[in-house]
């Protein structure tokens, strides 16, 4: 059961259900690290708990571009806003950066919870 209200979208979890929310996106060419591939995507969201808990972590976050390819979690292109990791309770939210070291493109937003069960994803509009 997924339904997307622009850049939100609910999602429902072994533990418990919630909103995933793209506040922002940009593409920057540095970091502490220089990105391999040219670029990194930070992605900014908001996690909020409307019932039960969502557990949060970035290494629960990847992208995958328009062929297929994923990405993973790259820290060092985050900045200083990087999403903590931690537990939500129903009413709660928590907002942070996650990047990604990726070509720029189209990219799909993938959640995922701690046993690596994708919980619902999200387009970044190119």
């Amino acid at each position: 059961q997924v339904s997307t209200q622009g850049d939100r979208i609910e999602f429902t979890t072994a533990d418990g259900s919630g909103q995933l929310i793209l506040v922002r996106h940009s593409w920057v060419t540095y970091g502490q690290v220089p990105p391999t591939s040219g670029s990194y995507l930070r992605v900014e969201v908001e996690l909020i708990c409307v019932s039960g808990s969502v557990d949060y972590d970035p290494y629960n976050f990847q992208v995958f571009d328009q062929t297929g390819r994923l990405f993973e979690t790259a820290i060092e292109g985050a900045g200083d806003a990087m999403l903590e990791s931690g537990t939500l309770r129903p009413g709660d939210r928590v907002r942070g950066t996650i990047a990604f070291d990726m070509p720029h493109s189209e990219a799909t937003l993938l959640m995922s919870d701690n046993s690596n069960q994708t919980v619902t994803a999200l387009k970044v509009p190119d």
